[in-house]
């Protein structure tokens, strides 16, 4: 009887055991089906995120490339700039440098020529065997060899002519006139109508006779003054005289009104460099200063001149009426 109970009890209880065993099958699947689900997710977030990092990556490693490229263009050009701009700068150097060079040239043939004219024209009598003309240092030779025969000739007659007195200024007078030879004596006269012209201008300096006349005319009209001009002189006295006498004087050509004109210094050889013009305005300056002490001067004289006339007019100015009788 015991035996058939406990079959049909384990009977009865096999479908329950079964049942559970099911159940727990079921959720296990289950569970490992969501653990699939929430990881697949998980994953595919971690995949976007490398994946977003890598482009971001790669779009700052493209910037820094392109940055770093625009850069050295950049370098580039700057630095081509500059090797333009240090050869323009030699381009130019050497230009000035060789119209300078030109120039001194020019200045030293229109300075050797001149001294020759000069001694030419005093040495009518004297007569010397011509030459073909030699090349260069020769050629130099010859003249300075044929100035100082000249000097010697000159002086020579000198000594002849003259007493000893003036023997020994001769010497003297030979060494300015040498010295001044080199130099040219131009003075700038501004402040002129248009219609002044160079004969009208050699007729205002006529007195002084200056060697040479210039008035700067207009490019479009001939024939109408720019307002100033130049006068060249012989020596340096007569440019002085003119630099004293002709400052504010007036000038009339008769067909503008008079007016005054300004006579100052300038420099031989024209152009507007700045070493020129730092050389007149130096040379205007010193004269400006001496124009004002003359003027200061003469003020001082006029203002003593009445006092010394007064003293030189009665010998007992100082002295009263009622003495005068005993000092006579």
């Amino acid at each position: 009887m015991g035996d058939k109970k406990r079959k049909l009890a384990a009977e009865a209880g096999e479908p329950d055991l079964k049942k559970a065993k099911k159940e727990k099958k079921d959720k296990k699947e289950k569970s490992s089906k969501v653990k699939e689900v929430v990881e697949e997710p998980v994953v595919q977030e971690e995949v976007v995120e490398k994946k977003e990092k890598k482009e971001k990556k790669d779009k700052k490693d493209k910037k820094e490339k392109k940055e770093k490229k625009e850069k050295k263009e950049k370098e580039d050009k700057e630095e081509k700039k500059e090797e333009k701009k240090e050869e323009k700068k030699e381009k130019k150097e050497k230009k000035d440098k060789k119209e300078k060079k030109e120039k001194k040239e020019k200045k030293s043939k229109d300075s050797a020529e001149q001294p020759e004219a000069e001694a030419d024209a005093m040495d009518v009598d004297v007569k010397q065997p011509e030459e073909a003309p030699a090349v260069n240092g020769s050629d130099k030779k010859d003249k300075k060899d044929k100035k100082e025969k000249k000097k010697e000739k000159k002086e020579k007659k000198a000594q002849d002519a003259q007493p000893n007195g003036a023997q020994a200024e001769e010497p003297a007078a030979d060494e300015a006139s040498t010295s001044q030879k080199g130099n040219r004596f131009i003075v700038f006269v501004g402040n002129l109508p248009y219609s002044a012209n160079t004969e009208s201008l050699t007729k205002h300096f006529e007195k002084i006779a200056p060697s040479s006349v210039r008035v700067a005319t207009q490019k479009d009209k001939p024939t109408h003054s720019r307002g100033f001009g130049f006068v060249e002189f012989d020596n340096y006295d007569r440019m002085k005289t003119c630099l004293k006498l002709y400052h504010h004087s007036s000038f009339d050509d008769g067909k503008y009104p008079p007016r005054r004109i300004n006579v100052e210094l300038t420099a031989g050889g024209g152009g507007n460099t700045e070493h020129r013009k730092s050389k007149i305005e130096a040379k205007n300056k010193k004269l400006f200063e001496e124009r004002q002490r003359a003027v200061k001067q003469t003020k001082q004289e006029q203002h003593k001149g009445p006092a010394a006339q007064a003293d030189e007019g009665d010998a007992f100015a100082g002295v009263h009426p009622s003495r005068r009788r005993q000092m006579v």
